[in-house]
């Protein structure tokens, strides 16, 4: 995903699991992993759905190249004592349902899929603290959009004899 996709699922991800962005974060950042719930972001995998499509544009010799992508997103929740992991993320799949939802990711060429199921991967941490932990594979579409300067000919100027009274002359610019 662009830039923009990405901070407008960031954001989504951290407002339907009621969290503050910050307590959203990418898998692997080099920063300190808050000490409340909070959960992160790892795009596992992107692959093409299908080959690209492309489309002229008003300028001549630029063409528009879509993509077509899915992306696999593990989603994964760590709660603290007062909040169940995967209750938290079952709600945010129900949320990723409504159409409203479904209408902001529209807008920003990003459409949810499919998802796996909720995994319950809780564990006891150092012998000591047992800790909620959830996780959710979501298979993202989404279409990044690039322009491609192609270049034309402008002009072409043919020369030669067809053998016949009729005299050809090509001549080629390029731009």
């Amino acid at each position: 995903m662009n830039d923009e996709q990405n901070l407008l699922f960031h954001d989504l991800v951290a407002e339907l699991l009621d969290l503050q962005k910050n307590k959203v974060i990418y898998a692997y950042q080099n920063a300190p992993k808050p000490k409340e719930t909070f959960a992160y972001i790892r795009y596992a995998s992107i692959k093409d759905e299908v080959q690209s499509s492309f489309e002229r544009t008003n300028q001549p010799g630029v063409n528009n190249i879509i993509g077509h992508k899915l992306l696999t997103c593990e989603i994964q929740v760590f709660a603290d004592n007062n909040r169940n992991a995967c209750t938290m993320l079952y709600k945010l799949i129900d949320k990723l349902n409504k159409q409203s939802v479904i209408n902001r990711l529209f807008k920003a060429n990003i459409a949810i899929v499919d998802y796996n199921s909720v995994q319950d991967v809780s564990a006891l941490l150092n012998n000591t603290h047992f800790t909620t932990r959830a996780s959710v594979d979501i298979i993202i579409r989404f279409t990044p959009t690039y322009l491609d300067d192609v270049g034309y000919i402008a002009n072409v100027k043919i020369t030669g004899n067809t053998g016949k009274e009729l005299p050809i002359e090509i001549i080629t610019e390029e731009i």
